[in-house]
């Protein structure tokens, strides 16, 4: 039976894949509705679909799990999604950024201050809908822990969350080409222009800061010069825009992509840290610091395939005391003086 989107229900399944441009679908033939789908369908704006006949009680069941759903649903970051998906979804339609409604956005909607038992189970348990959208308060979000951290004015951490609000502008805009031939010869280069194109939109803007400009287009810059667009490199690339960098890679990693499955925070943790010459190891060790605490009594795999014990913490949170068994002995290491050893993995 075809049926308009806002009439669909959770538990409905779908009769036949729903597409938009791509040969990728939106929602795949056989496919049980959830929240996740539902908010997809909305997100691309669809106006009907095919779904099967739907089985008795189907609807009760559907209105007891909204209701579940509503009860614990407290996240402060669930508002923050919903208000920037309309915002992104806009721009997808070719409207223009609106910088007084991105002040006001960050205004009313920054958080006072953000934890990290807020930040990680939304983002990292969460689905994958709409996950550039989810990229953009995912990345706020982690400047502003950061930010907090290192005792940043609030106006910078106000700075931060505009530059997140409008960094991906430009990813919006270049939407509207993936169906194109031109898209499909030139993809990484049109990609690549993306924080450009973000900025050369607010460039002559009075009403946001230099400040923020900056971090919008520096923001997939990187130290050793191998970012874009600009190629910047060392003092060029400001302390708080290095900050802004490793918020904005560990979001990306630790988020699912339609190629690629999520990283775990502690494997995108790494990959930042064996890049130094790339990202800002003060920000990076500070973020693994702040999202990852390494405890007593945590069991960890070691680079030498050993699962160790971690039973003392040192001042760096990733190079603990250990203890592991070798041939029916335990062997104790202290990673701040053995550093050819080092954690793989925190075993769950």
């Amino acid at each position: 039976m075809r049926i308009a989107s806002e009439r669909l229900i959770i538990g409905d399944r779908v009769k036949e894949s729903v597409f938009l441009h791509t040969d990728i679908p939106i929602v795949e033939a056989g496919k049980k509705l959830g929240t996740d789908e539902l908010r997809r369908l909305k997100r691309f704006l669809i106006k009907e679909i095919d779904i099967e006949e739907r089985p008795e009680g189907l609807v009760e069941e559907s209105q007891q799990e909204m209701v579940r759903l509503q009860e614990v649903s407290e996240n402060p970051f669930e508002e923050l999604v919903d208000s920037y998906n309309q915002v992104f979804t806009s721009w997808e339609q070719g409207f223009t950024p609106n910088t007084y409604e991105a002040l006001k956005w960050v205004k009313n909607s920054m958080p006072d201050t953000v934890r990290r038992e807020d930040i990680l189970p939304f983002f990292l348990e969460r689905g994958t809908e709409a996950y550039t959208v989810r990229h953009a308060v995912y990345r706020g979000a982690l400047a502003q822990l950061l930010a907090e951290a290192v005792r940043k004015e609030r106006k910078m951490i106000q700075d931060l969350w505009t530059a997140s609000y409008f960094a991906d502008y430009g990813l919006a805009r270049i939407m509207e080409w993936r169906h194109t031939k031109r898209y499909e010869a030139m993809q990484q280069e049109i990609f690549h222009r993306h924080p450009a194109m973000a900025y050369q939109a607010l460039q002559n803007d009075t009403v946001i800061s230099d400040t923020v400009k900056r971090l919008i287009v520096q923001h997939h810059e990187r130290l050793d010069g191998s970012g874009y667009p600009l190629k910047a490199t060392g003092d060029k690339i400001m302390d708080h825009t290095r900050l802004f960098i490793v918020a904005d890679v560990f979001a990306a990693m630790t988020s699912w992509r339609p190629y690629r499955e999520a990283y775990t925070a502690y494997d995108a943790y790494v990959h930042l840290k064996a890049r130094p010459m790339q990202y800002d190891s003060k920000y990076v060790t500070l973020l693994g610091q702040l999202l990852l605490p390494i405890g007593i009594g945590d069991r960890v795999l070691m680079s030498n395939g050993k699962i160790a014990t971690v039973v003392r913490k040192n001042v760096i949170f990733d190079r603990p005391v250990i203890v592991y068994d070798e041939q029916n002995q335990q062997v104790v290491k202290d990673l701040m003086e053995d550093r050819q050893l080092n954690i793989m993995q925190l075993m769950d």
